[in-house]
C-alpha cells in the first residue's frame, strides 16, 4: 500500500472520546479508532463494562482510559471533558454515540411521556450538550477537530415499531448536526453523523428482537443487502470520518443500513420465483 494512503486514514497521536462505549455500537466505534492509531476516553455509567472496553483497545497499543459519567447530568458530562484534557492534553475526535430507546407510541400510551422524555433526554439534549463541550474545547486548542453524531434510519424513515421519541430524536440529531456544521465550519470543526440500520450483536436491539417476535426477521426482509448489520460494519465509516480522508466532509450523514433508505425503509426481499431465472410462482 502507499504510505502517503495509509497516512490518509491514520489518527496516531489523536485523542477521541466515545459515550456509551460500554457494549454495543459503542465499543466498535471505539475499536476502530484505536485501531487506526487514536487514543481513546471511553465513557458510560456502567464502570466494569467500560473499564473491559479500555482494556480491549490498549491490545492495539494506544492509550485508553475508561471514566464512567450520566452524560444526561451537566456536572458529570463538565467533568468528564475535565477528566480528558487533564490525561491527555486535547481533543480531537468527539463521537456522541450515548443513547437508547423505549417502544412507546403516543396514540395508545399517554402514560408513558417519562419514558419518552428520558430518551429525548440522553439521544438529543445530550448530543446537543456533546457537542457544545468538545467544540468549547476544540475552538480554545486552535487546532480544528471532529465531532461524529450518532444519529440512525429511524432518524430520516418512519417504522411501525412505536418509538416516536427515538424517531424524533434522531431527527433531531440529524437537523443538529447540518447545522453545527455550517456554525463551526470556518474555525476547522467538522460535524458529521453516522446512521445505522438494524444491528446484530448490540444489547439494545437484542431487547427489541427479544420483546417483539418477528422484528428481527421483518428488518432483515427490509434490507436489500439481506442480513443485518454486524458492528465491524462500522468502523470503516467512523476511521474514514475522524480521518483526514474526510477532509473535505462535513454537515453529511452518512448510512450505514445495507441499502434500507435508499428504499425508503418499505424494501422486501423478493422471493427466489421473482428474482432467479425458470423460477415461475403458482397460483
Amino acid at each position: 500500500m502507499d504510505p502517503s494512503l495509509a497516512q490518509l486514514f491514520s489518527l496516531d497521536g489523536k485523542v477521541a472520546l466515545v459515550t456509551g462505549a460500554s457494549s454495543g455500537l459503542g465499543v466498535a466505534f471505539a475499536r476502530g479508532l484505536a485501531r487506526a492509531g487514536a487514543n481513546v476516553v471511553v465513557t458510560a455509567r456502567r464502570q466494569e463494562l467500560i473499564e473491559q472496553t479500555a482494556a480491549m483497545l490498549r491490545q492495539y497499543g494506544v492509550e485508553a482510559e475508561a471514566c464512567p459519567a450520566d452524560i444526561t447530568d451537566e456536572e458529570q458530562f463538565e467533568r468528564l471533558f475535565e477528566r480528558t484534557v487533564e490525561r491527555f492534553g486535547r481533543l480531537d475526535i468527539m463521537v456522541n454515540n450515548a443513547g437508547y430507546t423505549d417502544r412507546s407510541g403516543l396514540r395508545h400510551d399517554l402514560g408513558s411521556f417519562k419514558r419518552m422524555r428520558s430518551v429525548v433526554e440522553l439521544d438529543l439534549l445530550a448530543t446537543i450538550n456533546g457537542c457544545r463541550l468538545a467544540a468549547r474545547q476544540m475552538l480554545a486548542q486552535g487546532t480544528g477537530g471532529v465531532i461524529i453524531n450518532i444519529s440512525s434510519i429511524l432518524g430520516r424513515v418512519g417504522s411501525e415499531f412505536r418509538a416516536a421519541s427515538y424517531h424524533a430524536a434522531k431527527g433531531g440529531v440529524d437537523a443538529l448536526t447540518r447545522v453545527l456544521a455550517l456554525e463551526y465550519a470556518r474555525e476547522g470543526i467538522r460535524v458529521n453523523a453516522i446512521a445505522p440500520s438494524y444491528f446484530d450483536g448490540t444489547e439494545l436491539m437484542g431487547k427489541v428482537f427479544e420483546s417483539t417476535p418477528g422484528t428481527r426477521d421483518q428488518a432483515i426482509s427490509r434490507t436489500p443487502m439481506g442480513r443485518l448489520g454486524q458492528p465491524e460494519d462500522l468502523e470503516g465509516a467512523i476511521i474514514y470520518l475522524a480521518s483526514d480522508a474526510s477532509k473535505f466532509v462535513t454537515g453529511h450523514i452518512l448510512y450505514v443500513d445495507g441499502g434500507w433508505t435508499a428504499g425508503g425503509g418499505y424494501h422486501q426481499i423478493a422471493p427466489p420465483w421473482e428474482t432467479e431465472p425458470g423460477h415461475q410462482r403458482l397460483g
